[in-house]
């Protein structure tokens, strides 16, 4: 599989195209996407996923945090695992978003995409004013040498979309949040100092830095899969902290995310690694003193490994 990141350099021969922006690559995304790579198959062509970054929400709502699922590194991989061909990533901006649907096609689609097969999801829009609709698709390619479909994405008896999981992972339904995924919600990022609190009573924890825009879970404790750096798989498993530290009624202002994880001592700051959100362990809890927070943790940690794998 190929990633491009500069569109203007592109020169595609006889592809089948799906555009979006994919954020979660949840169930319905892979739906349509092992759609896309079946259809390709079929006229022996390229399977391309055209994808937007930035996200579209964060150049249109520049203001609000916690907006997405995914980081970018984590969508690719992400995709790279549907057995399409190429990801384009194309720069979302302003001029973007009021450029017509009809001229995006021409000009990208066809234009340097070289499409003969455009798959879209029912609900899916593009260009401005969301002109490119299921409803106005036909006149937008009826002057081309383009055909296209439109996959219906509902699933799991309820419609499947990124908000819906935003919203289960923001209300600590992380069960629902994964079954929509079609995979144990991950949140990555690079290993940063913290204030060695859990070193003192038997739980170090790694605090991971992640960018304001990635949506993290209700507050609480989490069974979670560790991957450390370039590892192929996750080796470890540890508990996740996310909140505040209400540790003798001293909140910090922003959330925190701690990972202590079990059976490892190696020395990780400043290494990026993975974190797949298994189980929901409980709510986050005020404690009166230090001990209190230690009897807890070792409560957790037990919970966590009586905790069956495919339970």
């Amino acid at each position: 599989m190929a990633v491009y990141n500069n569109i203007r350099d592109l020169s595609f021969e006889k592809t089948v195209v799906t555009i979006g922006s994919f954020d979660g690559v949840h169930c319905g995304h892979q739906m349509l996407l092992r759609r896309l790579a079946d259809v390709a198959r079929q006229r022996h062509c390229r399977s391309v996923a055209l994808t937007f970054w930035p996200h579209p929400r964060q150049i249109l709502h520049p203001n609000s945090e916690r907006l997405l699922l995914n980081t970018l590194d984590e969508k690719i991989a992400l995709l790279e695992k549907t057995g399409i061909d190429d990801i384009v990533i194309f720069p979302f901006d302003r001029a973007l978003s009021q450029t017509a649907a009809a001229d995006f096609i021409r000009d990208v689609v066809i234009g340097k995409l070289d499409a003969r097969y455009l798959i879209v999801g029912q609900d899916h829009h593009f260009g401005k004013d969301r002109d490119g609709n299921v409803q106005h698709l036909p006149e937008l390619i009826a002057r081309h040498d383009l055909q296209a479909e439109v996959v219906d994405l509902k699933m799991l008896g309820r419609k499947i979309s990124s908000s819906a999981i935003r919203e289960a992972l923001l209300c600590g339904d992380l069960p629902l949040a994964n079954e929509m995924l079609g995979y144990e919600y991950l949140i990555s990022g690079k290993v940063v100092s913290g204030n060695r609190l859990g070193r003192t009573i038997g739980f170090p924890t790694a605090n991971i830095g992640t960018p304001a825009f990635k949506v993290l879970p209700k507050e609480g404790v989490y069974r979670v899969k560790v991957q450390i750096e370039d590892a192929r798989h996750f080796k470890y498993l540890g508990m996740m902290y996310i909140g505040k530290r209400p540790v003798l009624k001293q909140n910090d202002d922003t959330l925190q995310i701690e990972v202590n994880i079990f059976d490892f001592d190696g020395q990780i700051y400043g290494q990026e690694i993975t974190l797949a959100a298994t189980h929901r362990i409980r709510d986050e809890v005020r404690f009166e003193n230090i001990e209190q927070l230690a009897g807890q943790l070792h409560d957790d940690k037990q919970n966590i490994i009586n905790i069956r794998p495919n339970s």
